[in-house]
């Protein structure tokens, strides 16, 4: 019994670490997007600056942008806003 009891024991304790573990990581990978999502504001707005300071920037830009972006809607809203 005291076996029997004991394995009970470590599985619900293993169960309540899985679980702790689970939420460490999701949480951990939520800031990571975060992170990312802000890194790409703040990359674009410098980059949107600079294209607007010097135009050899923004054809180099508008470049990139056509060859990289390839779903319609995307496309739609860069040439809309005057980026292809």
């Amino acid at each position: 019994m005291a076996t029997a009891n004991k394995i009970e024991a470590l599985k619900q304790k293993k169960e309540k670490i899985e679980k702790e573990l689970a939420l460490i990581e999701a949480r951990e990978k939520a800031k990571k997007r975060k992170e990312e999502t802000r890194l790409k504001v703040i990359i674009g707005a410098a980059l949107m600056a600079e294209c607007s300071a010097n135009p050899e920037t923004a054809d180099l830009v508008k470049a990139v942008l056509e060859r990289g972006v390839t779903a319609q809607r995307d496309r739609e809203l860069l040439a809309r806003s005057g980026w292809l």
